[in-house]
């Protein structure tokens, strides 16, 4: 029996989904061994979700593997193989991709996980800092320091800005309030934070027009210094 049979033989009677490179290697030598997976990864019967972590897979018709649970199964079981805990996992379509998002909390995890269209990304609460909440009611929201609230959000969520349609609504909403203007950093995360859900459609645009406020604000009272007149009169 060859090392490829050997090697399918082995995987048919594992139990899950999930095989690590290393439950492998009493099958035969290194240089086998990696030509054996390298097989069976294009028969479509083997995906290679990281350095040394493999899926069981199916092929279609055309060849093409065909993964027997969803992203975020296969995710959790590979994450328990390594013995790394995951404290939470999103999913999400990132330009058209689905992105995996994976919370290891304070432990850092170095090995880099993609397969097929998959991404899959880290997020945890950086230094241990707590996730700041977002009122459900707007009308708790921050008038001040909106900028840094926004920012410190983003942060611990990993969330950074691409353009796509909602900003044409956030526009509207900075149109809505008096400023025609294009979005700044914080308007454009704001944006993407919309776009994860995680925060609504009020939250936002009360968070929008917040901002703008306390920016319109800021600017009067530079534009007063600036002419050499005092604020308070």
């Amino acid at each position: 029996m060859n090392l490829e049979s050997k090697l399918s033989m082995s995987l048919t009677k594992r139990a899950g989904h999930v095989v690590l490179r290393r439950e492998l290697s009493g099958l035969g030598s290194p240089s086998n061994l990696s030509e054996a997976i390298r097989t069976l990864v294009e028969e479509g019967r083997l995906v290679r979700l990281a350095s040394g972590v493999y899926a069981k897979a199916s092929p279609d018709s055309q060849g093409r593997a065909q993964l027997p649970v969803s992203n975020e199964s296969l995710l959790r079981e590979a994450f328990a193989k390594l013995g790394v805990k995951v404290l939470g996992m999103t999913e999400h379509q990132e330009n058209g991709r689905p992105t995996c998002w994976v919370d290891t909390g304070k432990r850092r995890v170095s090995r880099k996980f993609g397969w097929g269209n998959t991404k899959v990304r880290y997020r945890k609460d950086p230094l241990g800092v707590k996730k700041p909440k977002v009122p459900e009611d707007v009308d708790k929201l921050p008038v001040k320091g909106v900028a840094a609230f926004v920012a410190r959000l983003a942060k611990v969520y990993g969330i950074a800005y691409r353009r796509s349609g909602l900003d044409d609504f956030a526009e509207a909403v900075t149109r809505a309030a008096g400023d025609d203007i294009k979005l700044d950093l914080t308007g454009k995360l704001l944006v993407a934070l919309k776009r994860k859900g995680l925060i609504n459609a009020r939250q936002f645009a009360r968070l929008i027009s917040n901002y703008r406020k306390e920016l319109s604000g800021v600017r009067s009272i530079r534009g007063l210094r600036d002419e050499g007149l005092s604020a308070k009169h």
